[in-house]
């Protein structure tokens, strides 16, 4: 490829050292074999502009499946983090002497509640930046006097806090998987959390008290949580719901988003007409009319905000009686008598819900759409083992461990039983229909360089604001859907090209500050002292390599690039001239040189597609 020459943004350490523009483009060229495809036209203005990819798919047959380590600890963890104890390479491999006994140990492992108890550097880290953190410990009424009810109160602290503390736990902590769980189920039960109302200032408690309380353990618990958080209850509308006045907001989206999936929606048929499955006896979906009747259900389900009858104010979930619909109701097939006692009618709605067997295959579609890829079967589709699977999540509706079963069958298989074959996971035999979301990148890049992130008093808002742009904000889809959990959804050009600049920025040491000591920071002769002496443009491009990816890169192109980030380029005085500084690649170069470029060419490796895929 042709380097660009005569670039206005030259940094001061000498002239080899590539752009920011540089590097961008040379990522742009890495990257051609991303999901998006190929990068057609490169030439551009300056880093602002955009870059045109053609949309085909990469042929997922020529993406080498790389070593079990790499797909166990980019699906189950965010990324592998080198030296570490539990999410390294090097300690799943010790797990066991094949791949197979190494990934049940460490599927065991993760879903250890003793291991999930112990203290691990993400909660001392949390600790130590306490006083930039002042929400994360509060309960709800302590929340909800702090940040809702106190005059001119800053509503969205919490969501600021949680964000942090997320941020914290997914680079440091050692219960990667639990953590991988926590987002799964966020995004699941999916909130706006920026409204200044009761979403932001309660966000701990939602974080905290519903969703990791519950993420390895009970749906139907988890269920009810959700629906008792202010934070749904009012995002959902069903904190007014009352009487003749009920809001359907919850209910649909209880139906639609959370338990049986729009795959199960049956339209507007007349409820009567709905033929019952025949295991749990329920219809086997539902319609518009089982919306309308659920909604009824929950009415009275509001906050105890101090307000129309409320008896306290301090935001807890309150079940007024006066706005409850009295009368009968028919959902899913089940009649429902009148005046059955406080909550008892929400409640059994939950109860058909967490129970009923379309809401296992939907649940477990999702789990195999983030767990193992894009391929999950389709509503209909025979599949002996995402059958079993779902079967299992049914058949383990009440039990406290649900949710660990069930990821265990996924993604060790189902084991033999009652005469019948066990059944293996696709998990470990694929890889490449999936790329890394923001988040997801983000976080495994900061793992993967160690990363020291230093709380400031500005919650890291640097960092913040150059991931923003890439377009998945934490806790900022507006819609209830969740974020999309699918490659084509995260391959168009803006977001890769911002993608891009946030590498660039963390490893130029843009979010860090070097007058207070805070923010995030790649130390560059940290980054040298790993090496082991490694001073050749060859040796040091594979030792980033292996480091970063786990294995070689799957183009020889693109590491035919990563070393020439360190060759170095020099124009002279000709601008259409283009030659290496350092012609051989084997040649040992200056330490002046490797730390003026080895930022940039990690960079580079951050942005390929090797990296990107999961």
């Amino acid at each position: 490829m042709t380097i660009p020459t005569g670039v206005a943004e030259r940094e001061s350490i000498g002239p080899t050292l590539p752009s920011r523009r540089d590097i961008l483009k040379l990522g742009a060229a890495i990257s051609g074999a991303l999901a998006v495809g190929g990068l057609r036209d490169s030439a551009y203005a300056d880093d602002e502009a955009p870059v045109s990819f053609n949309t085909s798919r990469a042929d997922e047959a020529n993406v080498a499946l790389p070593p079990l380590a790499i797909i166990a600890l980019n699906r189950l963890a965010w990324g592998p983090k080198p030296g570490d104890p539990f999410t390294s390479v090097e300690a799943f491999n010790a797990l066991g002497a094949d791949d197979a006994s190494r990934l049940t140990a460490y599927v065991d492992q993760q879903l250890d509640p003793a291991f999930l108890a112990s203290p691990d550097d993400s909660d001392v880290r949390i600790a130590a930046a306490a006083t930039h953190l002042p929400s994360l410990n509060l309960t709800l009424p302590q929340l909800w006097d702090a940040y809702f009810k106190a005059q001119n109160a800053d509503r969205s602290r919490p969501v600021r806090d949680v964000r942090v503390a997320t941020l914290l736990r997914a680079v440091y902590s050692r219960r990667q998987l639990f953590e991988v769980m926590v987002d799964f189920w966020h995004n699941h039960f999916s909130i706006f959390a920026w409204d200044g109302a009761y979403a932001s200032a309660t966000w701990v408690h939602y974080d905290r008290d519903v969703i990791r309380a519950h993420a390895l353990g009970n749906f139907r618990a988890m269920l009810e949580a959700v629906a008792k958080s202010p934070a749904m209850l009012y995002y959902l509308d069903n904190y007014i719901s009352q009487g003749a006045y009920f809001n359907e907001n919850w209910a649909r989206e209880l139906m639609e988003l959370h338990t049986l999936g729009a795959e199960n929606y049956l339209g507007t048929a007349d409820p009567t007409t709905v033929p019952n499955d025949p295991v749990s006896g329920l219809h086997i979906g539902y319609v518009d009319n089982d919306v309308y009747d659920a909604a009824r259900c929950f009415t009275g389900w509001r906050v105890n905000n101090g307000q129309s009858g409320a008896p306290g104010n301090d935001g807890t979930f309150y079940y007024h009686n006066p706005w409850h619909d009295r009368a009968n109701k028919f959902v899913l097939g089940v009649y429902i008598p009148a005046d059955q006692g406080p909550e008892v009618d929400g409640k059994q709605v939950l109860d058909m819900l967490a129970r009923h067997p379309g809401t296992g295959r939907y649940i477990v579609r999702k789990l195999w759409r983030r767990l193992i890829g894009d391929n999950a079967p389709e509503p209909g589709a025979a599949d002996p083992f995402f059958d079993a699977v779902a079967k299992t999540f049914t058949d383990n509706w009440q039990n406290p461990d649900q949710i660990r079963l069930v990821l265990r069958q996924l993604l060790l298989g189902v084991p033999a039983a009652g005469g019948n074959p066990a059944i293996p996971s696709p998990f470990a035999a694929t890889w490449g229909q999936k790329i890394k979301r923001p988040h997801e990148a983000l976080y495994s890049a900061l793992r993967a360089v160690n990363a020291n992130i230093i709380v400031d008093a500005g919650g890291l808002g640097s960092l913040w604001s150059g991931y923003d742009a890439i377009g998945q904000q934490h806790f900022g889809r507006r819609p209830p859907d969740g974020y999309p959990d699918v490659r084509d959804a995260w391959t168009n050009t803006t977001s890769m090209l911002y993608r891009w600049r946030l590498f660039n920025s963390l490893m130029e040491g843009s979010y860090y500050s070097t007058s207070s000591n805070t923010g995030v920071q790649v130390d560059n002769n940290a980054l040298i002292s790993t090496m082991g002496g490694a001073n050749t443009p060859n040796s040091i491009a594979d030792f980033w390599i292996n480091r970063l990816l786990g294995r070689p890169m799957d183009d020889p192109a693109h590491r035919a690039e990563v070393v020439r980030m360190m060759q170095g380029w020099d124009t002279g005085n000709n601008a259409n001239s283009v030659k290496p500084v350092y012609v051989d690649p084997n040649a040992v170069m200056a330490a002046t040189d490797i730390s003026n470029r080895l930022r940039r060419m990690i960079a580079v490796i951050l942005m390929s597609p090797e990296f990107q895929w999961r």
